[in-house]
């Protein structure tokens, strides 16, 4: 008789420690999987968009560099304001802030060919204020969702 109560006992808090193994992993298997798909989402994002330089150019009379950018992904840019745009010089690195209307030190766009936003094959215009004197420069633009482009040009 004792022989069954051990075994009975056993069998009992097998039970009682198998339901809290599943109670504490089931939990922590959802967040993971959570925390993948949104990785995986995030990924599939980046993948979706690439952008292009097609030309830059810059004029050192009116301290102007131009960039034309092309989305060559197929996703739309949004926003375009919370792009990234690093100018290099042999002797310096400048990373310009958006200014709507911007006149030094900063960077305003358009979008080409009557466009409403940046999605696929719209080329957007970057107008780059800051001192400009002949030499070599490269531009670096990235956009919000880390999709970028790096050109090198002279002035």
């Amino acid at each position: 008789m004792s022989q069954a109560i051990t075994t009975s006992l056993l069998i009992i808090a097998s039970i009682v420690a198998a339901l809290a193994l599943i109670n504490s992993v089931i939990p922590a298997m959802g967040k993971s999987a959570s925390a993948l798909a949104a990785a995986n989402s995030a990924t599939a994002d980046r993948i979706r968009t690439d952008i292009e330089i097609i030309h830059a150019t810059g004029d050192d009379g009116n301290d102007v560099i131009t960039v034309w950018v092309k989305n060559v992904g197929t996703k739309k840019i949004v926003p375009i304001t919370s792009s990234d745009i690093i100018l290099t010089t042999p002797t310096t690195v400048a990373s310009l802030p958006y200014v709507s209307g911007c006149s030094s030190e900063c960077w305003d766009y358009a979008l080409e060919g009557g466009a409403s936003d940046w999605s696929r094959a719209v080329t957007v215009k970057f107008t780059l204020k800051t001192s400009v004197t002949t030499g070599v420069y490269t531009v670096k633009i990235s956009s919000p969702n880390a999709a970028s482009a790096t050109e090198d040009f002279s002035v």
